[in-house]
């Protein structure tokens, strides 16, 4: 099974593995708490319906009512300021829910807007942590510089490290700025900016929703507005080192298997090409080797050349040439003339042949008969 294969299947198993631990985990921590809470507000509910003689149909109207009201309290939600604090929770996918649009018009361009604006706002987080860590990675490396350490490239190891402890810097910075604006506890702004940062947005703490904050404090919008990006930067930052670094393992793989596919299918070329010239040198041997037993006189014999030896050694050739086209051309073979000098001092005496690749004829029989004669 290919590395890929195996990879995405232990990513699946380990998965669905976390999924059912975090939901046993969270099972035995929240089940008991629910129930009680359920029992209570049952309870609290059947008090005022008794106290204040309210009919079950006018209280879950009062309910109803009580929840519509809830986003108002913050104050107006839809100018500018509002209007910018929930763009920013949809682009960065945070969605804490505690302002939605009311009309078909402002949801069609609210889903318009998420398809553009997710992919951008993602683009621009890498970029800029990617840029960060570029930052970071001179800055360490000139730190190593001034302390005269002998080792000063930066490790893998020590850019985790800086962006662990950034991240960490960042969510306490945070906790205790809303912690003071808000008067939550440490734990709970600290809770808040995890799941603000993450991207997860339970919505259950959200920031700017008391007092009329969004009208009446501009400075502690501008700062929760800028924390959030400076915030998610960080975030993004980190993760480009740890979790970007396995996402690329695939394709890294992918990129590693074409090459050796390819230099495999190149080699099993070069031997097909290489077995085929071969074949072509041992038939065009054999064809030589032929034709100089044909045309050359045995040992110790007259040079004699009749017309029906040329015609049949002719077809022959050309019935081999037929066989054989997709290694040779159509060649003829010429009779030059031997003088009786050049004769004598042969002691293989023969003919001597040429091969023209241009010539389509042989002579005819009346012109041999005379050359012969004139040997």
């Amino acid at each position: 099974m290919k590395r890929q294969n195996v990879r995405t299947l232990s990513l699946i198993i380990c998965t669905f593995t976390y999924l059912l631990v975090g939901a046993a985990v969270f099972d035995a921590l929240e089940s008991d708490y629910e129930m009680r809470e359920k029992e209570h507000l049952e309870a609290e509910e059947k008090r005022l319906q008794g106290k204040y003689n309210i009919s079950e149909d006018d209280y879950r109207r009062l309910e109803t009512i009580i929840m519509e009201a809830e986003p108002h309290r913050a104050g107006v939600q839809w100018k500018f300021a509002g209007s910018f604090y929930f763009a920013i929770t949809v682009i960065t996918t945070i969605g804490y829910g505690h302002a939605a649009p009311g009309t078909d018009a402002g949801k069609a361009f609210c889903m318009f807007y998420a398809v553009l604006g997710i992919p951008l706002t993602l683009v621009m987080f890498q970029s800029l942590g990617e840029r960060m860590n570029t930052f970071v990675k001179y800055l360490l490396k000139r730190i190593k510089k001034c302390c005269g350490m002998r080792i000063t490239e930066v490790s893998m190891e020590n850019m985790v490290t800086v962006g662990f402890f950034s991240c960490v810097g960042t969510l306490c910075i945070g906790a205790a700025a809303f912690s003071h604006y808000e008067e939550w506890s440490f734990f709970q702004s600290y809770y808040y900016c995890f799941i603000t940062l993450t991207t997860i947005g339970f919505g259950d703490f959200v920031a700017l929703q008391k007092n009329r904050a969004l009208q009446r404090k501009p400075l502690y919008v501008a700062f929760s507005f800028m924390y959030i990006l400076v915030g998610l930067t960080v975030i993004g930052a980190f993760l480009n080192l740890v979790v970007l670094r396995f996402l690329t393992m695939n394709s890294e793989d992918e990129r590693r298997d074409a090459e050796e596919r390819a230099s495999l299918a190149g080699n099993r070329s070069s031997m097909v090409v290489h077995v085929q010239e071969e074949a072509m040198q041992q038939q065009q041997r054999a064809g030589g080797r032929r034709r100089r037993e044909q045309l050359h006189p045995p040992q110790g014999g007259s040079s004699h050349l009749n017309p029906h030896h040329l015609s049949q050694h002719h077809k022959q050739h050309h019935h081999h040439h037929h066989l054989h086209h997709q290694y040779f051309h159509a060649v003829s073979y010429h009779i030059e003339e031997i003088s009786p000098s050049r004769l004598k001092s042969s002691f293989f005496p023969s003919p001597v042949s040429s091969v023209s690749p241009g010539l389509h004829s042989i002579t005819d029989n009346h012109q041999l008969m005379r050359r012969r004669k004139s040997i």
